[in-house]
């Protein structure tokens, strides 16, 4: 069975793609986020963004971490993090999210141009990057669970 790779970023206290610093921009840089990871996967045998019964898999969290657009430049650092999915049981019965297979990597991109389409392509620049670098880490580890 194919490992889960978890994309609901329903939860708007816990979001697993985070793009508040971008504004007004918010949203449509989140929705890039979750397009870019379902679109790293989507031909990979290995992986599924699709719902399955009794999920094991991974959560890529990405966040940005910086961003700043002044005149006509547009520029962002994303930071990310690989979790184990679902939340493991510790040993007091509590459920932990922070099983982190890889932690804080980021990566940073500039775009020239205006508004929500820049911020957009920033994104895009950066997890084009990102989430690839994430399969071999997550195949590794999946061979230790």
């Amino acid at each position: 069975m194919p490992a889960f790779i978890n994309t609901d970023n329903s939860n708007k206290k816990r979001k697993i793609y985070n793009a508040n610093l971008a504004g007004e921009s918010m949203g449509a840089a989140e929705d890039k986020m979750k397009e870019m990871v379902i679109r790293a996967f989507e031909k990979n045998a290995d992986f599924t963004t699709n719902q399955i019964t009794n999920p094991k898999g991974y959560t890529l969290r990405f966040e940005i971490t910086k961003f700043s657009s002044q005149g006509g430049d547009v520029s962002c650092t994303i930071t990310g993090e690989i979790l184990r999915y679902p939340k493991s049981q510790s040993k007091h019965g509590a459920k932990d999210e922070k099983v982190m297979v890889n932690r804080d990597w980021s990566n940073s991109a500039s775009v020239s141009g205006r508004g929500t389409d820049a911020v957009v392509q920033c994104v895009e620049a950066i997890l084009e990057l990102m989430v690839p670098k994430s399969i071999p880490v997550m195949k590794i580890d999946m061979t230790r669970r």
